[in-house]
This record gives structure tokens, sequence and C-alpha cells, in this order.
């Protein structure tokens, strides 16, 4: 029997409400790379974090190296060789890569004087970004970069101090595929040299790439333990999810006939230069896919539209064929424009309020009992979010629960949800299916259908090509910051588009 290095067993760990863990085994061998897959709200993050000892376990027992541990806390994961990316970025955004890299491990000092060696701190950690490829400035602030590039920071943290243990939650959500596959080769290549890997993903694709064993969580408890070579992707779907798997892409007709245009984009340019000459229209009721690798723009289109970027533009901006100048966020939603963010914890939820203030936060004036007073009508506040609530299937304990203890498929769903109560007349949804599982993707997909039957116009900005063809009715691809092809009817395909965005 090969020498497990982590043995966790019967973890049960409960929440106000909630039975996060019952009674789940998990073990982890030596240079081993196990998958831990599961829908949103199967324990998978909770299991993670008690790992970490982020959360104390109610009941059960940890052993690592054959070890028994009864109080697991951060300070001793960490001393034990245990190193996490979270799926929620933990990073400290005013200090600088090299900063946020070291943290928790020893700075180099200088003999004499004892003082931190910044010079030998930023060459380590410069050499460090080199060999996994990074090309990111180790003086840069963590809050100047993008959240790929972030998330790069994080996956260099985790690794600076190589420990046994390297768990990764979702690391390749924000990454290019050719970024993904040196990540990969960089995890099989630690394993090799006896690193154990726990490998969490919604990718499923991604897990049969990479993994030996897999364990499948399901409403927090343990399915079961597979070797990869015993399940396929249906096979793993339908451990996950029970019973026949759904269907993932709706069914709908592309429009291709002439309709009123809701949004019209005319040869707009950045002064940065990020944007250059970017051309397109959006449709009453169309889903047009905006796409392309890392960087190439598709971002910046989204910020700019919704007022979050004050750069300097050039070019014209028609919404119902009428001037548009997005200055502000709170302009733009005025003017009917909503946006889901693509990273949900920072950009589009207030983590410490509960559900039901996040979802009415977008339209406060229609839940105050009078103008003067600017009281909030709690029944009525109430009333819509359990209406939300079943409308996108979000599953918490009720509208009081805190946004924070839910799993990342139905704070996605928050998000969405205060965007609905607005009626948006554009939806612009920047990567909105990141790190959430195939149960809640294939509802975002009919909803998003279902706004577009409904008038809506919607910009559907994706990395992950396979939905952008199953979802949308004509697909945009960006290049180093220009609009350089279009693709609609039977010329939209997974491999034409992937390939153009590949292309130069």
């Amino acid at each position: 029997m090969e020498k497990q290095i982590v043995d966790l067993r019967g973890i049960t760990k409960t929440f106000p409400g909630t039975v996060a863990l019952d009674e789940v085994d998990f073990d982890l061998r030596v240079g081993e790379i196990h998958a831990l897959v599961g829908q949103n709200g199967a324990g998978k993050s909770t299991l993670v974090k008690i790992l970490a000892g982020i959360y104390p376990k109610d009941s059960g027992t940890i052993a690592f190296e054959g070890q028994p541990i009864e109080h697991l806390f951060p300070r001793l994961s960490h001393a034990l060789g245990m190193r996490f990316i979270h799926q929620e970025l933990n990073l400290v955004p005013q200090f600088n890569v090299a900063e946020n890299i070291v943290l928790g491990d020893p700075y180099p000092v200088r003999w004499k004087t004892r003082l931190i060696h910044w010079a030998s701190l930023n060459r380590r950690v410069l050499q460090l970004l080199e060999d996994l490829g990074i090309s990111i400035d180790p003086r840069r602030s963590v809050q100047e970069l993008t959240i790929a590039e972030q998330w790069m920071v994080a996956i260099a943290r985790a690794l600076y101090s190589r420990g046994k243990v390297l768990v990764m939650d979702e690391p390749t959500s924000s990454l290019s595929r050719k970024e993904v596959q040196d990540l990969f080769n960089l995890v099989r290549s630690l394993a090799a040299k006896s690193t154990s890997v726990v490998y969490i993903s919604h990718r499923l694709e991604e897990v049969f790439e990479l993994a030996e064993r897999i364990t499948v969580l399901k409403d927090g408890k343990k399915v079961a333990t597979y070797q990869v070579e015993e399940l396929d992707l249906r096979g793993l779907v339908q451990q996950m999810v029970g019973g026949k798997p759904q269907k993932l892409f709706p069914d709908f007709e592309p429009r291709t006939e002439e309709r009123p245009k809701v949004l019209e984009v005319h040869q707009l340019s950045t002064i940065d230069g990020r944007l250059k000459d970017v051309s397109f229209t959006i449709g009453e009721g169309e889903v047009v896919g905006l796409t392309g690798l890392l960087g190439a723009g598709q971002s910046d289109v989204a910020h700019l539209l919704f007022g979050v970027e004050r750069v300097g533009t050039q070019g014209t901006l028609l919404l119902d064929g009428k001037p548009y100048k997005p200055r502000s966020a709170r302009r733009a939603i005025g003017c009917g424009l909503s946006l889901v963010p693509e990273e949900r914890r920072s950009q589009g939820l207030v983590s410490e309020m509960r559900l039901w203030e996040n979802i009415i936060l977008p339209s406060l004036n229609r839940f105050v009992l009078d103008p003067i007073s600017r009281l909030i009508n709690y029944r009525k506040s109430r009333s819509e979010t359990r209406r939300q609530m079943e409308l996108l299937d979000i599953r918490a304990t009720g509208p009081n629960q805190q946004v924070r203890y839910l799993s990342g498929g139905n704070q996605q769903k928050v998000v969405l949800a205060k965007w609905l109560l607005r009626n948006p007349r554009l939806l612009i949804m920047n990567d909105p299916t990141r790190g959430i599982d195939v149960a809640a993707k294939a509802e975002i997909y009919r909803l998003v259908r279902k706004l577009a039957a409904a008038g809506s116009a919607i910009l559907f900005i994706s990395s992950e090509v396979d939905e952008l063809v199953g979802v949308c009715d004509r697909v945009l691809v960006m290049r180093k910051g220009r609009l350089v092809a279009e693709f609609t009817g039977g010329e939209l395909t997974a491999h034409r588009v992937m390939e153009t965005c590949c292309e130069g």
C-alpha cells in the first residue's frame, strides 16, 4: 500500500442551519495528484479550509504523515508543509508582488543590520516568477494587477517555499490556455518530486488530464473515490449530480434577422492603446459573445461600457440610438446597464452583508418606506429575495444568511439576482461561470437565453469557447485590443473561434 501523507476520517462541519460536511473520509498519498470534485455546496472548499486550519472540525480525525493532529490551525498547517491556493484570492492589495509571495515565510535579511534585504528578496521572487513563466515585476503593487495576474501571484506564493502538500482550489479559472498547460507541467514536475497535490476544478476535462484518483462529494457527503481510468466524463457528472445528467446548453434558434440596436460601438479606442478602433453592435434580444486570449482587451470593453474605468477614449457609443457617455457606474446603471464582474468576491458582493441586503443593493429606491426617512421596507425586501432565491435556485438557509457562507455558485447567482431586479436593457456578463459547477452553469445558460427572449441585450464575455458556441447568437474575437473576427451561423464553431484567438 502506498504511503499516505494526509488522512482525514469522519470529518464533520456545520454552520448555522447547514451541514457542510457529514462524516467525510479523504486520503492523499505521497507524490499523488488527487482530484476533489462536486457541485457548488458539496463541501470541497470547507474540507480544504479545515485542512488549512481556517475552520476547526466539529468531529472526526486528522493525521499527517501518520501522526494524529487534534487542533489544526493555519500556522501549524504551514509548518507541516501544506500550501494552499484558495478559490477566492487572499492577497494583500496594499503590498507589492514580492511581499505577497514571501508572506508567511522568513524574509532575507542583511546579517549586519538584521534589516530586510529587499534587493535579495526581489531577486529570489523574480527568479521564481521566471521559472514559472510569469512576466510580472516583483515591485508592482498587487492592486494594480489584473485578476489573472493576481492568480499567477497566488500560485507563485504557494510554490515559493516548496511544501509537502499543495492544495489548488480552481487554480485555472482566470488563466489562458497556454498558462493552464504550463501550470499542468509544473504540477506534474512537483508530483514527480514527491509533492502531493489536491486538485479542485469544475473544468472536469482538466481532472481527467491531470489526476490519478478522483474523490466525489455531494451535499456534504463523500460519494466514492475512483481511479481516474474507472470513469468517463459522463459517468463523473452523473456521480456528482445524481440521476441522469441534465442538458448543459439550452435549445434556441440563433437570431439572424435585423432587430433594433440597443448598443452601438463605433471606433472605440483608448488613449493608452489598450483598445484600438473597436466597433460592434448588440441588438434587442441578442446574445453577443466576446472572447480572446488573456489581455486581448475584452475585460477593458466591459469596464469602459459600465463606467468603472476613467481612461481617455475616442469613438462613439450609442445606447438605443442616443449618445452614451459612461462617466461612472452610477450613470451606467441609470441608463439600464448591469455588469456581472469577473471576480464576484471583491467586485460583485459585500461578503459581510446578508443575502437580501446584497440583492436589493442596486435597487434601494424600490425598497424604502418613504423618501424622507429612507427606512428600508424589510418585509418587501425579504419577499423579493425569496422570489429571486426560488427563481434562480439559490441554496441558502434564508434571506438573512451572510453571502460569505454560500458556495461559489450560489454567490454567483446572488450577483445575477441583484441585477435581474433592475430588468437590464443591456447586461454585461464577464466570465459569469468562472469557478461554478456543471449544474449551476446550465442554470445560468438557461437564464441568459430567457433574458434574451424577454428583449434584453447581452454581452457575454468568456474564455471558454464551448459555452460561447452553446449560448451566443454571434461571437466576436479580440487580439491585442482589436476586434479581428466575427462568427455567426454555420461559421460559429469552437474550432474556428479558438483558432482565431491563437493566430498571430
